[in-house]
């Protein structure tokens, strides 16, 4: 993972693939705080996703606005706790289910979840529920390769000059 870099608001976006609005509302709801950093961009992408997700016995109606829910909470922290977790590999996914949210780091992890029990006496977790799968260990390992693609700006030098000079009086 690269150093603890600040990105701004519209660095997350264009690194997460979404349009700011998105980074701004979760901002303004308490997913995301500022300043922000790589695993916002993790983060605001599952966020995308979640925020959208209605489960098939829980209709909600798009037109009202909803507080996140105890399960979309977990998803949240446990894709940005996959971020720095030394245990992710590109492998690593997230699998979020109405009342649970588990994180497998490796294909017989993911295969211990998928799978029922090897005499086939136990079913397995996932086993008559919805659940929603997500790459977050290939969208970490992506995630340099991105952030180092992300135009850098400058900060702008004499801008209070140039203000001064606009206001109307004469630069001495």
């Amino acid at each position: 993972m690269p150093p603890a870099a600040r990105l701004s608001a519209n660095a997350v976006a264009v690194a997460a693939g979404v349009d700011s609005n998105w980074v701004y509302r979760a901002v303004e709801i308490g997913v995301l705080s500022e300043p922000h950093f790589a695993a916002d961009v993790i983060v605001i992408r599952v966020y995308r996703v979640l925020s959208q997700l209605v489960w098939p016995d829980k209709p909600r109606q798009r037109s009202k606005k909803h507080a996140l829910d105890t399960w979309q909470l977990a998803a949240l922290h446990a894709a940005r706790d996959a971020v720095t977790d030394s245990a992710t590999t590109p492998e690593t996914t997230l699998w979020v289910m109405q009342d649970s949210v588990q994180v497998a780091h490796s294909r017989p992890e993911r295969a211990r979840l998928e799978s029922a029990s090897e005499d086939g006496t136990e079913p397995s977790m996932l086993d008559a529920q919805v659940a929603l799968r997500l790459p977050i260990g290939r969208w970490i390992d992506e995630l340099p390769a991105i952030l180092a693609k992300i135009p850098r700006r400058e900060p702008r030098r004499g801008v209070n000059a140039k203000s001064r000079t606009s206001k109307g009086s004469s630069p001495r």
